[in-house]
């Protein structure tokens, strides 16, 4: 187990250099009407330096690299706990995501771990994520069954069955109850050589049913105001209130953008993003160019503020922080603590249709502006 707590400042420049935009979502008509926007911060509010300071909770993560008897990569997980230090999140990824960011040279976080080890592999995932992650470790079928052993059983239901060598021990499809060692087994089986589509379902399902499961389980050692130890302090105080836990969404390359036709997958960083900027906001890293952003939004509209946040990253913006149980509103507000150009109130633009520049009466920090995505952008979002 490797604890890294030292090296999240240092990642973050590190990043730029292996982190690029993601694909172009749509035609981004207003661009320029979003940069003009985004680049309007040249003045200083002579009021801004006496708003409040809002900063993030402390919500650390870790990630867990699953191995099979053999070694090979069978599945990552990133727990992050809740700012009440009980309780948080699990989000399982897959092994194949790819990592290389060029059509003629794919690599997938599983190569990386392969071929440079556990601590190249956490980069790799960091950088993927754009998400800092403060500890580590590898664990094999044996200490995998250890760790879930806190919970068990599982209720879970499994899109494909488990194929064993002998019948008798293999798991069918549908709703089972599992044991530790039988969740372990449907975590690491197949591991390189069963298609990770399929294997990245019935994880999904088995951490989904470890987060039901848990919740009521052992009390963490140490007082919840003090910082996890280590990775097994971590997962036991996650695995000690509220879970909850999803996956994030992926894809096959088109063949024209995997020429070589290998096992990898195209993680969708706006969804991850966003998953990550709503439960560790302060466990975000900001590597591209453009500025550091909030998201507000009312519930219902998680597709559309997912594009939206793809659209931003695309023109160098950096999300880190995303919330959507803001108070609904028509229009769409930006809240820019150092913003004195008032003349762009209002703006129309051919993103975000009627703008405006409303008053801020925070400043998150670290955080340059704050999008408030009113319902009359979001409900006209093409999905």
């Amino acid at each position: 187990m490797t604890a890294l707590p030292e090296r999240r400042r240092k990642r973050t420049i590190a990043m730029v250099l292996t982190t690029v935009a993601v694909m172009i979502v749509g035609p981004l008509l207003g661009y320029v009407g979003v940069r003009a926007v985004l680049d309007s911060t040249g003045g200083k509010d002579a009021t801004a330096g006496d708003l409040p300071v809002a900063e993030f909770p402390s919500t650390p993560a870790a990630v867990l690299f699953t191995t099979d008897e053999g070694g090979v990569l069978a599945g990552i997980t990133v727990f992050v706990l809740s700012p009440t230090g009980s309780g948080g999140s699990i989000v399982p990824i897959t092994v194949n995501s790819d990592v290389g960011f060029d059509d003629a040279a794919r690599r997938s976080v599983r190569n990386v771990f392969a071929e440079e080890g556990p601590e190249a592999a956490v980069f790799a995932v960091e950088s993927l994520l754009l998400l800092s992650v403060e500890y580590s470790a590898v664990e094999g079928p044996s200490g995998l069954t250890s760790m879930l052993a806190a919970h068990e059983p599982y209720q879970v239901t499994l899109a494909s069955p488990v194929v064993a060598e002998q019948d008798a021990d293999s798991i069918e499809a549908g709703a089972a109850v599992l044991d530790a060692a039988t969740a372990a087994r449907v975590l690491t089986w197949g591991a390189g050589t069963v298609s990770e589509d399929a294997r990245i379902v019935n994880a999904e399902a088995v951490w989904a049913g470890y987060a039901a499961a848990a919740g009521s389980g052992a009390s963490p050692a140490a007082a919840a105001t003090e910082a996890p130890v280590d990775f097994d302090d971590l997962v036991a105080r996650v695995g000690s209130g509220p879970v909850g836990s999803r996956g994030i969404a992926h894809a096959p390359f088109e063949a024209k953008n995997n020429p070589d036709g290998l096992d990898v997958s195209n993680l969708d960083r706006a969804d991850a993003v966003f998953v990550f900027a709503s439960v560790a906001p302060g466990s975000m890293s900001a590597p591209n160019q453009g500025p550091i952003i909030r998201v507000e939004a009312p519930s219902g509209f998680d597709a559309q503020v997912r594009k939206t946040i793809a659209i931003l990253l695309f023109i160098q913006g950096n999300v880190v922080s995303v919330t959507t149980g803001a108070s609904p509103q028509a229009g769409t507000v930006w809240l820019v603590p150092d913003q004195a150009d008032l003349l762009r109130i209002p703006t129309d633009d051919q993103i975000f249709g009627q703008v405006s520049f409303g008053e801020p009466t925070v400043r998150y920090d670290g955080v340059n502006a704050t999008l408030v995505l009113g319902t009359d952008y979001l409900e006209s979002v093409q999905l």
